[in-house]
């Protein structure tokens, strides 16, 4: 049986949640493919090298969304930590992909959100918020072969880069068979 598609509102979903909810509710909710969560990562490419992302193959008939996440939280710091903390980090961060060598001019910024207390990271967080920022993808968007992203985030207390590579298999073949 062939498998299920990735939909554009799938990849969508993607971008908007899945540092956060769609994270909750594929852990506690056993939700199936297409959640925000997209735990088999046939959606998300995000340019991060030496993780499950570099080398990684998608199918060419498939949405994809290229996107980073931001979190910031309350570890080590007083009780004060405010959502307005979290925006007066997050929100000036400047961040830019660049695929095959072309600068990616359309990307999306979610609001500043929380992340659900019962998904938080580390045992000493109480409180974290997330931004992500990305591209979707259509099918027609990344051709069959071998493709180059990288990204940039530079802001208060952050100036990252890295790149990954990543193929896109043809209908019929690799991870589309």
């Amino acid at each position: 049986m062939p498998a299920q598609r990735v939909s554009k509102g799938d990849a969508q979903a993607v971008l908007q949640e899945a540092p956060g909810v769609g994270r909750l509710l594929r852990i506690k909710a056993n939700v199936d493919f297409g959640a925000p969560g997209d735990l088999e990562r046939r959606a998300t490419i995000r340019p991060f090298s030496g993780t499950v992302f570099d080398g990684k193959h998608y199918c060419a008939e498939d949405w994809h969304v290229i996107v980073v996440a931001y979190i910031t939280d309350d570890l080590n710091r007083n009780d004060t930590f405010t959502p307005q903390d979290a925006k007066a980090e997050l929100n000036p961060l400047v961040i830019i992909f660049t695929l095959d060598g072309q600068v990616l001019d359309d990307t999306k910024r979610t609001a500043v959100k929380k992340v659900p207390t019962t998904v938080t990271y580390d045992p000493g967080v109480t409180e974290a918020w997330f931004i992500q920022e990305g591209q979707l993808m259509a099918p027609e968007d990344l051709s069959v072969g071998t493709h180059t992203l990288s990204y940039t985030a530079v802001g208060p207390g952050v100036n990252d880069a890295d790149n990954i590579t990543f193929f896109i298999d043809a209908p019929g073949t690799g991870v589309c068979a």
